[in-house]
């Protein structure tokens, strides 16, 4: 926007008032961030984007006393459009959605006047800069600020494709709050690291810190616990203690020491990894280690060895779930965004818990005398 432009000093409503023809505008950004425009009225730099034939544009900056943005001009308009403080979405109109039947198009604002249409595309074609009414299974890409984003695609008149927290995770290095929450994850390692605190209260408190600071919602927050592992993990503890007040770790515990020929130690550090290497790929490797525990340390004191490095080797081999995805929330976390099917975990998986099985068995002896 040039210093003789007759928008200088104008508010956003009077862009309502000019005449686009065939232009549709997309959004106005702020000359020095190139963040959408937050100030009520518009100053020289700042710049405009439009959708439409670049005859009507030329026509548009003569008009306005606007000029070109030509250098990068792909590279600005991805960061104009998709940057730290806004992003974009995709959204699917729902069969009895009160959406049907309403008219929209490029450049649209929306009702609540934090997001604007794109582009509206139906079956997979574009349907181009000119108004249509809204059908059942219309596609919209809508662009806006990321809190605007989350809060109105929250509304069940739409479906949403892609949800702005996933996208803006994948796409936006560093995005806002990101250096927030390093700082509130440093001082819980810290905390936990030095036992200052007990870690229940670190825990408790840095999820605090994240919502009062407003990196996380309330929402967020809940969505963000995965809450089969804590049932699972809640589910084991009194098993693992019920094994113990049964017998049944004993008894376990008695057939990995008859196992052991000789007694030797090494043969039960073997034992130990097989059998929790295998439940681990079946079940959380968490609750894994609950169960093996009270075994090995059943099958140490019956050897009259320490249970030191029985406990060390099988926290390794509860850590070693790597041959499927159930066997850890990690594993499962980036089976769909990897595009990884069930049979490709071992693959990569069988090497490195061959691995593990030499650290646990050789190593940890080594370290941790018997």
């Amino acid at each position: 926007m040039r210093a003789s432009s007759p928008l200088i000093g104008q508010p956003l409503s009077a862009l309502q008032e000019n005449g686009w023809g065939a232009l549709r505008l997309v959004s106005v950004n702020d000359g020095e961030t190139g963040d959408r425009l937050r100030r009520p009225t518009m100053a020289e730099g700042d710049f405009l984007l439009v959708s439409g034939q670049a005859e009507d544009a030329a026509r548009l900056a003569t008009e306005q006393h606007l000029a070109f943005r030509l250098e990068n001009s792909d590279e600005d308009l991805r960061d104009s459009l998709f940057n730290r403080s806004s992003g974009l979405a995709e959204v699917m109109i729902p069969p009895r959605s009160a959406m049907i039947g309403q008219t929209a198009y490029q450049g649209m604002i929306t009702e609540s006047g934090d997001l604007v249409v794109i582009a509206i595309q139906r079956g997979g074609v574009d349907l181009g800069a000119e108004p249509v009414e809204l059908q059942a299974g219309d596609t919209m890409l809508l662009q806006g600020t990321w809190k605007a984003l989350d809060t109105r695609l929250a509304d069940p008149q739409v479906l949403v494709v892609n949800s702005p927290d996933t996208v803006r995770r994948q796409a936006v290095p560093l995005g806002a709050g990101a250096w927030t929450t390093l700082g509130v994850l440093a001082g819980m390692v810290f905390f936990l690291a030095t036992g200052l605190l007990p870690g229940a209260v670190v825990g408790i408190a840095a999820c605090f810190i994240l919502v009062l600071s407003r990196v996380l919602t309330v929402d967020q927050s809940y969505r963000a616990i995965d809450w089969t592992t804590v049932i699972l993990v809640a589910a084991m503890m009194p098993l693992s203690t019920a094994m113990v007040q049964t017998g049944a770790a004993q008894l376990m515990a008695d057939g990995l020491v008859a196992m052991a020929a000789g007694g030797s130690p090494t043969i039960l550090l073997a034992g130990l990894f097989v059998l929790t290497a295998v439940l681990g790929q079946l079940i959380s490797n968490t609750a894994t280690a609950l169960i093996i525990i009270p075994v090995g340390v059943a099958a140490a004191t019956s050897m009259g060895i320490s249970p030191a490095p029985v406990l060390m080797s099988i926290g390794i081999a509860a850590a070693a779930a790597f041959l499927t995805p159930i066997a850890t929330p990690t594993n499962l976390m980036v089976m769909r965004p990897g595009g990884y099917a069930f049979g490709d975990y071992w693959k990569f998986g069988l090497p490195m818990m061959i691995w593990f099985f030499i650290i646990c068995v050789f190593v940890v002896p080594l370290i941790w005398r018997f």
